[in-house]
């Protein structure tokens, strides 16, 4: 044997027969549960990823769910006729802060407050009330039935902000969550919608 020569191998060489590349290939089913597979942890990851901004972002969080702090008390209102409400609220938004005015009207039924948004549930006029000289009087349109009145297109309300069958409005006055703060004042939270049919619906606590 040449000394430069190569020495036999010890080994056999191995290689893919045909039976082996069937074990290799990738079925039709394979295939698809894969594609199917990464999709759907596509798609996932595409619908956390702004819930995860929001959570953790100030610039996107909500400031809805805020409670406004006023120095309001219970004893400021009665269940006779609604009492028109001034107050400012201080906002919080990310990384912005700000004071927003607001109007509301409050009345008491049922041991509860009514604290009725001044925005006309039509086309999102303010509404105006029964008032003189900024004091509350007995209910003065549609001939002395009605307590509320939007000036924009005659949208009539009765003293719990529920609109009469013919007015455009088609819902009462929308009402704001509240709640009592340990030194008796009134926090106002978010506002809500009420129905017609269920129009006296108010989730919020007894005063």
């Amino acid at each position: 044997m040449d000394a430069h020569s190569n020495p036999p191998s010890q080994y056999t060489p191995w290689r893919l027969t045909p039976e082996d590349l069937d074990e290799t290939r990738l079925t039709r089913r394979q295939f698809l549960t894969y594609v199917l597979g990464g999709t759907g942890a596509f798609m996932g990851t595409l619908i956390a990823a702004p819930l995860i901004v929001a959570a953790f972002d100030p610039i996107h969080r909500s400031a809805g769910q805020q409670f406004f702090k006023t120095t309001l008390k219970p004893s400021d209102f009665n269940d006779k006729l609604p009492t028109h409400v001034r107050f400012t609220q201080h906002i919080d938004d990310g990384w912005n802060s700000h004071d927003v005015p607001n109007d509301v009207y409050v009345i008491i039924y049922q041991k509860k407050l009514m604290i009725m948004s001044h925005t006309c549930t039509h086309l999102g006029c303010h509404v105006n009330g029964s008032e003189v000289n900024g004091k509350s009087v007995a209910p003065k349109y549609n001939n002395g039935q009605d307590w509320f009145q939007c000036p924009c297109h005659n949208s009539l309300y009765n003293i719990y902000g529920v609109p009469t069958p013919t007015s455009p409005a088609p819902r009462p006055l929308d009402l704001y969550t509240y709640r009592i703060e340990p030194d008796g004042t009134i926090s106002i939270g978010p506002s809500f919608q009420r129905t017609k049919e269920n129009w006296d619906y108010n989730p919020n606590p007894e005063i």
